[in-house]
């Protein structure tokens, strides 16, 4: 309860870390995941385990749920790269593309495309129906830790080059930040 600060329910049985998680739109699923290389969505009503998934080859380190809440996306320390169907679990496309660890995922306010960063320092933007590679540029050298979507399509993201950049949807830079120590 963010009024009072109370708990309002413990979910999971996680026995390792959590190092990715998300809350569906409607805060009716969460999904957890982390080095045990699962998947796991939660009904946040009832705090059953409705799915377990088993695809990823290795730690579990992004997570993100469709604003409509139909899809899922999940990332790990491989790059490899999945899309589900929520309510089901099912796999709708396992999208390879990032040659190092899956940093972060962000849906764009349609639900129709996303975005995901690296170690790598790529930025690369998915079509989520067709699982096809939208756009790719390199974000930050020495690797991309956050990306985020704004209501009118733009993006920000932030790297290991201690820089934080606003890009338009096809990867024009349109602001840079720096924050170095001086």
């Amino acid at each position: 309860n963010v009024t009072t600060g109370d708990r309002v329910m413990t979910i999971g049985d996680e026995y390792d870390s959590v190092l990715a998680s998300d809350i569906s739109a409607d805060q009716t699923r969460l999904a957890l995941g982390g080095p045990g290389r699962l998947v796991k969505i939660y009904s946040t009503k009832t705090g059953e385990l409705e799915h377990k998934i088993k695809k990823h080859t290795d730690w579990v380190t992004a997570l993100a749920f469709s604003p409509d809440g139909k899809l899922l996306a999940s990332g790990d320390r491989n790059g490899g790269l999945f899309v589900w169907e929520a309510a089901s679990g099912e796999e709708l496309h396992n999208t390879a593309g990032h040659k190092s660890a899956v940093t972060a995922i962000a849906w764009r306010g349609d639900s129709k495309v996303f975005a995901t960063v690296s170690e790598d320092g790529a930025l690369k933007i998915w079509e989520a129906q067709e699982g096809r590679l939208a756009g790719t540029w390199i974000a930050h050298v020495g690797g991309a830790l956050a990306v985020d979507y704004a209501h009118d399509g733009r993006l920000v993201t932030c790297g290991r080059d201690n820089q934080v950049i606003a890009w338009d949807g096809t990867g024009k830079k349109l602001r840079s930040f720096d924050f170095t120590n001086e």
